[in-house]
């Protein structure tokens, strides 16, 4: 699958800064809560091989909080001090800059929770291997 900046663009806008009507850069969080599933994708030979290393109960499909559970290993790799929070400390220097601000797990995972809804096409609750591949819409 291709990433183009139309489709970050699409993901990220409530929460690009805009300064001039240019899109600025944010926290590298961001882009991992939303383009994760695209990146982990590419790990996999299929999307069934992705579906079954995210579905810990075994029931063919996705729920939001296995979803949320997998995908949330890079937040918890960034909490150096595991206080659910990540600090400008915490950050790769190269990503702070002045509209930089800490961010909280419960703010990643409201982020996971609207790429999850957004890929959900049939709105079931659920994300099947086909959704699973699919960009967020």
């Amino acid at each position: 699958m291709r990433v183009t900046c139309a489709y970050v663009r699409a993901v990220h806008r409530p929460f690009l800064p805009r300064r001039r009507g240019v899109f600025r850069f944010f926290p590298l969080l961001w882009i991992a809560a939303s383009l994760a599933p695209t990146l982990l994708l590419a790990q996999y030979a299929s999307t069934d091989e992705y579906l079954a290393a995210i579905d810990t109960n075994g029931d063919g499909r996705v729920s939001l909080g296995e979803y949320q559970e997998h995908l949330s290993d890079a937040f918890r790799a960034m909490d150096v001090n595991r206080n659910e929070v990540i600090d400008l400390s915490e950050f790769d220097p190269a990503v702070v800059g002045p509209n930089t601000r800490p961010v909280g797990l419960a703010q990643y995972l409201a982020r996971l929770a609207q790429v999850f809804h957004s890929q959900d096409i049939d709105h079931n609750g659920y994300l099947s291997a086909r959704e699973l591949g699919l960009p967020p819409q």
